[in-house]
């Protein structure tokens, strides 16, 4: 049988007999989508892909960052907003006032380089978090008629992707890892609150979207931050498995499937997600930038889950040909044999230009998905 994509992704995710492992672009399929269509390599990439890529392709609704906060709205005049350029990098600050004081954060782009770094992170201090804590809550009810035209554009090409972080996303975001850490040694108390706070947000926002009809599988956001190397196995239940199984429950009421991303070493919390109501998980990194195996992995998950990964972002950018169809095949031996499987990447570049090796190891990928990707469907 020969199926679309959108078909195969949809059957792969539900357990179903399909024609092949779906093959993912992951950050290439919308996450980019404000810029590499500008770029050649990357339009290169794109062409070569169609018809024979599974698009799950990132979608959330558009907000306006001078009024819209942590999924609450803001007065006008409560955010502002700078940005200036040095050099070949453009800052942007924000300024928001709360009842206990103003708070402000300072992010950099470099150019050439499509991603952002926290110069400064919105709380430095318990001070700063009880002005997070202190803002008052009016839920933001987006429109969610983007989900519904992009769903009309991608017609049989894949599905819609929905993106959220977790309490703890956002409680580690407006820290920065470090003080997040620190602070979790010293003032527990203080942590969760910010995370009951941000759960009751997230939640909120979420329900609201699966409600107005935007229910599809949503990437969750947020668990590798209570993973090793960061904490002890101990702590994962404490700051995800609490949190993320409330989103994942709601998502299945809704008729919504939840994928959990987490990178580095999963092993030891593979039976919370597993109690969490996973449906997938990515990326699943193999030793040594994680520490399990897919075939490891399918034996606690179970068959029911769908493994997403688990080819490294590194091997793409640098490794050689002949590795990547190794550990393509390898990939999918492991993850597709006893249950549904995604091939993917970790992560995809974002540096402009791209290189010629990487774009030619990105085309190779894709050949040796649809190569090995059919055999025993």
């Amino acid at each position: 049988m020969k199926l679309t994509s959108r078909e195969r992704l949809l059957r792969t995710l539900r357990g179903k007999k399909k024609d092949r492992v779906p093959i993912s672009l992951y950050e290439f399929d919308g996450f980019y989508k404000e810029w590499i269509w500008d770029e050649k390599e990357y339009v290169e990439i794109l062409r070569y892909a169609e018809g024979k890529t599974d698009k799950m392709y990132f979608w959330a609704p558009e907000a306006d960052p001078n009024t819209v906060l942590f999924y609450g709205k803001m007065k006008n005049g409560k955010i502002e907003t700078t940005t200036w350029t040095e050099g070949k990098s453009t800052f942007t600050r924000r300024e928001i006032e709360t009842p206990l004081g103003n708070l402000s954060t300072l992010s950099r782009e470099d150019r050439g380089v499509h991603t952002s770094w926290n110069v400064k992170p919105l709380c430095e201090s318990r001070e700063d978090a009880e002005r997070v804590l202190s803002l008052p809550y009016v839920p933001w009810r987006p429109n969610v008629d983007s989900f519904f035209e992009l769903e009309k554009e991608l017609g049989d090409s894949g599905i819609v992707l929905g993106d959220i972080p977790d309490a703890l996303c956002l409680t580690v975001d407006v820290f920065g890892i470090t003080r997040f850490l620190k602070l979790y040694l010293t003032n527990r108390n203080l942590i969760f609150r910010l995370m009951d706070f941000f759960q009751e947000r997230i939640c909120d926002y979420l329900e609201h979207l699966l409600k107005k009809g935007a229910a599809t599988l949503y990437r969750i956001c947020g668990p590798e931050y209570a993973t090793p190397l960061f904490l002890p196995p101990g702590e994962f239940d404490h700051l995800v498995t609490k949190y993320d199984k409330e989103l994942a429950k709601i998502l299945h009421r809704y008729g919504g499937l939840a994928r959990f991303h987490c990178h580095g070493r999963v092993e030891n919390a593979l039976e919370s997600f597993k109690e969490m109501g996973a449906d997938a998980i990515d990326p699943l990194e193999p030793p040594p930038d994680g520490d399990v195996e897919l075939k490891e992995a399918r034996e606690v998950l179970g068959s029911k889950v769908t493994l997403i990964g688990n080819i490294e972002a590194r091997l793409l950018e640098h490794g050689e040909k002949t590795e990547i169809e190794r550990k393509i095949k390898k990939a999918i031996e492991q993850g597709a044999s006893t249950g549904s499987f995604i091939l993917s990447p970790t992560a995809m570049p974002f540096k402009t230009p791209l290189s010629t090796k990487a774009k030619e190891n990105i085309l190779h990928y894709i050949d040796c998905g649809l190569a090995y990707g059919s055999a025993g469907m």
